[in-house]
């Protein structure tokens, strides 16, 4: 089975070829003795902070994009839902269409309760029988 190339992994490579081709670059400027071969240098070590930074902050808009929603859903399928519900779309009507499509489940693994039942479930659970002591 072929493995899914996340976004996380793209950015990774991209990075490490920017900065390959940087260094390869400034390398051979420098062998070469090129008048802008301090220059180049020098936009290499800058961009060894900034390119990781950059990268870092993609990594974190996209964690924060994919926050709320359930594991699955890509990005633009948040969007799509935001913006049905931008233009006035039953809130309730889309989070019962996420949950039937994602199946969404709690964190203990079951599928999502309705919070009356599970309040019912709790006060059931914590009743004790009723004994009257006598004497």
């Amino acid at each position: 089975m072929k493995k899914k190339i996340t976004f996380k992994q793209i950015v990774a490579v991209t990075g490490i070829v920017l900065l390959l081709g940087l260094y390869i670059v400034s390398i051979v400027l420098a062998c070469l003795a090129k008048p802008g071969a301090a220059n180049m240098f020098m936009a290499s070590l800058v961009a060894t902070v900034l390119i990781p930074i950059v990268l870092y902050l993609f990594l974190m808009l996209d964690r924060l994009a994919k926050r709320n929603a359930p594991k699955g859903m890509s990005y633009t399928e948040v969007c799509k839902y935001n913006k049905r519900l931008k233009n006035g779309e039953d809130p309730e009507t889309l989070a019962r269409e996420i949950e039937e499509k994602y199946g969404i489940a709690d964190e203990a693994g079951e599928e999502a309760v309705d919070d009356d039942s599970a309040e019912e479930k709790s006060a059931e659970d914590s009743e004790e029988p009723d004994t009257e002591e006598i004497g």
